[in-house]
C-alpha cells in the first residue's frame, strides 16, 4: 500500500536535477517583451526557459548559455531537460570543488600554448618567480595529455612512463596521477597530432597567404625512403612562420618520386596555391620539377605566372659546392690536418696526452677539437679554425707520443707541416666570409630572401679579389671557386628573377640595388637583358595580384564615384561646373595615376643604418597600408627560403626519433612524433645546424 507522502511526491522525471540547488527564476517574457498567452506551462523547465517564435517554429532560449533549442509543446520537454543537465553556466552544475591557489609563471602560459603574457602578471612575484595567481584542480585527462605532449616535444621513449625515476617523483609531485600504459601513451601522443594537424588544416583554408616549400629526403636504419616537407609563411600580423607539413615514405630518392610525393602531400593538406619550393640541387628542368610545375598549373592560382619561378635551388647547397671545388686545390693539406685531428679524438689516452701538450704549450683556449662532416662544408671551416689554435700542441705531440702520432699519420697523408698550417691561416679569413654567409641564409625565424643578393655580392667581390692574388694557392683556390660560382650565376636565363623581386621589396635596395649588383656582376649585355627581364617579372607579379584583387571584389582604392552624383542639387552654376571638370578631366587623372608599384619604387628607400637590425616585416606591417597590393606581394615572396636547413634539421631529428632501440615505429608513428613535435614547441630559437656533427655523419 502507497503511503500519503508517497502519493504527494512528484514523479522522478519531473524532479529537476539538483533540486536542492536550483535558484528559481521568474517566467521570462518573450521577444517582443509581452507575456505568452494561451495554456499554461506546468513543467519546471519553463522557469530556465524563454519561449519565442522564429521563421513559424516555437523555439526556447537558454537563461544560462542561450541556446537556442525545439520548444515546441508536441515534441514535448525531453530536449530542454536533456540541456538543462549538461548546461556549463546553469549554476547547479558549476564545479563548486575546492581548488588550490596557484602561480601560472610566464613558461607556464607558453607551455600551454598562449604565447601572450597577461597585464596581471606584473607585480606579482611568489618566491622570486614572476606570474600570475590562479585556481588550479588537478586533473587526470589533462594531466595525461600534457604527460604527452612531454613525450612529443623532448623525444621520449613511450616506455618512460614506466621509469622507476619517473615514478618515484610523480609520487611526490601528483600522487593522484594514474600511470599509463606505453600503449596508451602512444595513442594519446597520436591524438595530439591529429587534433593540431586539424587546427593547421583550418588555418591553412582560412589563410590568403601562398605557401613556400622546401623538401628533403633521408634513408632510414629501417631501409626506408623518408620525404620531408616544410612550409613558410607569413600571417596577417607579418610573423614568418615554418611549420613541417609531411614526413612520409615515399619511393625512393628520384626526382620524380620527390615530386609525386610533394603533390600527394599538398593534396592531403588541401593546399593549392604554392610560391616556390627550395630543393637542394636539381634544375628547372628536373623531372620532378616539371611534374610539380605541370600540377600546379592545373590548380586555379597554384602557381604565379605559370610556376615559372616555382624552382629555387639551396644556397646554402650552392655556396658548399663553390667552396669544395676551390678546396681541392688544397685537399692534401687538409687531409693531413683532419688525419691529426682524428688520431687524437681517436681514443681516451691520446686525447689527454693532447690536453697535456695543450697544458705545456701555455694555449688558453675553451675550444675543443671536433671532427667534420665530409658533406657539409662549414664543418670543415670549423675543424680548420680549431686546430689551427692548437698547432704548437700538434707539434709537441709529433716528438713527445714516441713516434704513434708519426707512424700512423704516414700511413695516410702524412704529418701536418708548417706549410699546412701557413696555408690554413691564409685561408681562413676567405673561408669565414662563406661561413657566415651560410649561417645567415640559413635562419628560419626570420626572411633570407631579399639578403641573397647581397650575400651573392659580396662573395663574388671576394672571389675576383682573390683571383688577382699574388700567392698562388690562394689563386688555384679563387679561379676553382669562380668556376662553379659561374656556372649558377652567369646565365642570365636560369636564374630565379624572384631573388631579385625579393630584393626590389625590402624598403633599403629596391631598384637602385639591383642595377648596381647587375651592373657589377655582369657586363653591359647581360647587365641590361638580366634588368629587363627582372623589370617584366616584378610588373607582370603586380599584375597578377591587382587581377586577383579585382577577381575577389575589394578594390585598393577609396575613389569618390563622381558620377553619380545628382546634377540637380546644384545651386550654383559654379559649383556645376566645377563638378563637371573633376568628373570629365579629374577622372582621366585618376585613370593615369601611378599605380601603388610606382609609388613604392619612387619613393625614398628607408636609410640603412649599418651595425644596426632592420626587420623588413615589421616595416611591412607599419607602412604595408600605403602600397596594399604590393604589401601582397611582400608578404609571398618574402616569405620564399633560399635554404633547406629546415629540412635537413627535420631529417636530424629524424634519426634521433627512428634510432636502432625505436626501429620498430611504425612510418605513421614517426611522421605524426616529428610534426607533432615542430608544431607544439613554442620556443622560437634557431635552427641548430652543427647540433652534434658525429650523429649527422651516422644519419647521413
Amino acid at each position: 500500500m502507497t503511503s500519503t507522502e508517497n502519493a504527494s511526491q512528484p514523479k522522478p522525471q519531473d524532479v529537476p536535477p539538483d533540486s536542492e540547488a536550483q535558484i528559481p527564476t521568474k517566467r521570462a517574457l518573450d521577444d517582443l517583451g509581452a507575456p505568452k498567452k494561451g495554456k499554461k506551462k506546468r513543467s519546471w523547465v519553463w522557469d530556465h526557459f524563454v519561449s519565442f517564435t522564429r521563421d513559424g517554429d516555437k523555439r526556447a532560449k537558454c537563461n544560462y548559455c542561450e541556446t537556442d533549442v525545439c520548444g515546441d509543446s508536441k515534441s514535448g520537454t525531453s530536449v530542454m531537460k536533456n540541456h538543462i543537465t549538461r548546461c556549463k553556466e546553469y549554476p547547479p552544475n558549476i564545479d563548486k570543488s575546492q581548488r588550490l591557489l596557484c602561480l601560472q609563471s610566464e613558461q607556464t602560459e607558453q607551455v600551454k600554448g598562449d604565447g601572450s603574457v597577461d597585464d596581471n602578471m606584473s607585480g606579482t612575484f611568489v618566491n622570486g618567480r614572476k606570474g600570475r595567481l590562479d585556481l588550479w584542480k588537478f586533473k587526470q585527462d589533462e594531466c595525461r595529455k600534457a604527460f604527452a605532449k612531454m613525450v612529443i616535444i623532448d623525444e621520449k621513449p613511450f616506455r618512460c612512463c614506466e621509469h622507476e625515476g619517473f615514478r618515484y617523483f610523480m609520487s611526490f609531485a601528483q600522487p593522484n596521477f594514474v600511470f599509463p600504459s606505453r600503449f596508451s601513451v602512444a595513442r594519446d601522443c597520436y591524438r595530439i597530432y591529429v587534433e593540431e594537424k586539424k587546427k593547421l588544416k583550418s588555418y591553412f583554408f582560412k589563410s590568403s597567404s601562398r605557401i613556400c616549400l622546401t623538401t628533403d629526403t633521408w634513408t632510414s636504419c629501417q631501409n626506408l625512403s623518408y620525404m620531408c616537407l616544410t612550409a613558410y609563411f607569413i600571417d596577417d600580423n607579418w610573423i614568418l612562420h615554418k611549420k613541417i607539413l609531411n614526413f612520409c615514405l615515399i619511393s625512393g630518392h628520384s626526382s620524380e618520386a620527390i615530386g609525386k610525393g610533394i603533390e600527394k602531400c599538398l593534396l592531403e593538406w588541401g593546399i593549392s596555391r604554392v610560391m616556390t619550393i627550395t630543393v637542394d640541387n636539381a634544375s628547372s628542368n628536373d623531372v620532378g620539377i616539371q611534374y610539380i610545375r605541370r600540377r600546379l598549373q592545373r590548380w586555379k592560382d597554384g602557381a604565379v605566372l605559370g610556376g615559372k619561378f616555382v624552382h629555387m635551388c639551396c644556397a646554402s647547397h650552392i655556396l658548399n659546392l663553390t667552396v669544395r671545388e676551390g678546396l681541392k686545390e688544397n685537399d692534401e693539406s687538409i687531409k693531413r690536418i683532419r688525419n691529426g685531428v682524428r688520431f687524437v679524438r681517436s681514443s681516451p689516452a691520446r686525447l689527454q696526452k693532447f690536453k697535456n701538450c695543450v697544458n705545456q704549450e701555455q694555449i688558453e683556449s675553451k675550444r675543443h677539437l671536433c671532427l667534420d662532416v665530409e658533406t657539409r662544408w662549414n664543418s670543415t671551416y670549423m675543424i680548420l679554425e680549431y686546430a689551427s689554435i692548437f698547432c704548437k700542441a700538434f707539434d709537441l705531440l709529433e716528438t713527445s707520443d714516441g713516434g704513434k702520432f708519426n707512424e700512423e699519420l704516414t700511413k695516410s697523408n702524412g704529418v701536418p707541416t708548417d706549410d699546412d698550417w701557413d696555408l690554413v691561416a691564409s685561408l681562413l679569413p676567405f673561408l669565414k666570409i662563406f661561413y657566415d654567409a651560410t649561417l645567415r641564409l640559413s635562419g628560419s625565424l626570420y626572411v633570407t630572401s631579399n639578403v641573397y643578393l647581397q650575400e651573392l655580392v659580396t662573395i663574388g667581390k671576394m672571389i675576383k679579389r682573390k683571383c688577382e692574388s699574388s700567392d698562388l694557392g690562394e689563386r688555384l683556390m679563387a679561379h676553382g671557386m669562380k668556376r662553379k660560382h659561374d656556372k649558377y650565376w652567369e646565365n642570365v636565363n636560369t636564374i630565379n628573377l624572384m631573388l631579385y623581386v625579393a630584393v626590389v621589396l625590402d624598403p633599403r635596395r629596391k631598384m637602385q640595388y639591383v642595377k648596381w649588383s647587375i651592373d657589377d656582376q655582369y657586363d653591359l649585355d647581360k647587365g641590361k637583358d638580366l634588368y629587363d627581364k627582372i623589370r617584366d617579372a616584378l610588373n607582370s607579379l603586380y599584375e597578377h595580384y591587382a587581377s586577383q584583387q579585382t577577381q575577389s571584389g575589394s578594390s585598393p582604392s577609396n575613389m569618390f564615384d563622381l558620377t553619380t552624383r545628382d546634377m540637380e542639387s546644384f545651386e550654383d552654376w559654379h559649383d556645376m561646373g566645377e563638378f563637371k571638370f573633376k568628373r570629365d578631366i579629374g577622372s582621366q587623372s585618376n585613370l593615369e595615376k601611378k599605380s601603388y608599384l610606382d609609388k613604392y619604387l619612387n619613393d625614398e628607400r628607408e636609410p640603412n643604418t649599418i651595425g644596426k637590425s632592420f626587420d623588413a616585416l615589421d616595416w611591412w606591417k607599419n607602412r604595408g597600408k600605403r602600397y596594399p597590393i604590393v604589401a601582397l606581394m611582400a608578404k609571398d615572396v618574402l616569405a620564399i627560403p633560399v635554404s633547406t636547413v629546415a629540412s635537413e634539421s627535420a631529417i636530424s631529428m629524424g634519426g634521433r626519433v627512428l634510432d636502432p632501440f625505436r626501429s620498430s615505429l611504425s612510418s605513421n608513428m614517426v611522421e605524426a612524433l616529428i610534426c607533432a613535435q615542430d608544431w607544439l614547441r613554442n620556443t622560437r630559437g634557431p635552427l641548430v645546424v652543427e647540433e652534434n656533427l658525429e650523429d649527422i655523419e651516422r644519419i647521413e
